[in-house]
């Protein structure tokens, strides 16, 4: 009876042994899988901020390129100012100019 009753624990000492066995194995399966899925998520995650970080840079180029467009016309702008008022006033500057001579140093 004890010998029966040895042999028993030592089946189940062996039947523990192997389920744990087959649990670590579960265990280890099922962390390599999580890790693989981990690891494709990160990947995905990266690739989706790699790409709204791609469309925020264009869109701020393209904003640059149309405030550079702006600052450009707006400087052609002045620049046609600056040109029709010198015209306009080198005339009469001149004029001015010759009157002034004139009445310094006379009318010849």
């Amino acid at each position: 009876m004890v010998l029966e009753a040895l042999d028993k624990i030592r089946e189940a000492e062996a039947s523990i042994k192997k389920m744990r066995q087959i649990a670590e194995k579960e265990i280890s399966t099922y962390e390599k899988n999580k890790a693989i899925e981990f690891k494709k998520k990160q990947e995905d995650s990266q690739d989706k901020v790699n790409v709204l970080l791609q469309k925020l840079e264009t869109q701020k180029n393209e904003q640059l390129q149309r405030e550079k467009d702006v600052l450009l016309s707006e400087a052609k702008e002045q620049d046609q100012e600056f040109k029709e008022k010198y015209e306009k006033n080198h005339e009469s500057l001149i004029d001015y100019v010759i009157e002034r001579v004139k009445k310094i140093y006379g009318g010849q």
